[in-house]
């Protein structure tokens, strides 16, 4: 076993379900259109790039990166890194980031610390001031039994 996937239900999940029944808005798009959604919608996660389906795969990818680089193992796990996120758009069509992708500036930077989630998501959060101690660089603990 190289990482306990029972693991991945804590933080990366809580963070990938943050987009789930969300509305994702463009930093850049028209700041009334911004506060009309936001006004509307409970749930949203704003974002520094064009929500594409590379895009999310390329900060999903950033946003699990970070979490596993600040997760001090507790079971004898090493070197642990993310190898690929696809998101799929259909059955068939989909947009998959390595690291070379996420990290790419050609395709745009993806600043984490511009994502902005709603106050109701972070409600949902187990933590919910986990996304800013992820950004301060705090590090997480895993535990030893899931």
């Amino acid at each position: 076993m190289v990482y306990d996937f029972g693991l991945t239900k804590g933080m990366i999940k809580e963070f990938i379900d943050s987009f789930d029944h969300s509305i994702t808005l463009w930093s850049e798009d028209d700041p009334e259109y911004l506060k009309d959604m936001k006004r509307w919608s409970e749930r949203w996660v704003q974002i520094p790039v064009n929500p594409s389906a590379e895009q999310y795969a390329r900060l999903i990818f950033l946003l699990i990166d970070r979490v596993l680089s600040q997760t001090k193992m507790a079971n004898e796990e090493e070197g642990v890194e993310l190898e690929r996120v696809v998101v799929h758009e259909t059955e068939t069509g989909y947009a998959e980031a390595d690291r070379g992708d996420a990290y790419n500036d050609e395709f745009g930077v993806i600043e984490l610390e511009k994502v902005l989630f709603s106050d109701r998501v972070r409600e949902e959060w187990h933590n919910p001031e986990m996304f800013k101690e992820l950004l301060d660089g705090k590090i997480f603990e895993n535990p030893t039994v899931v």
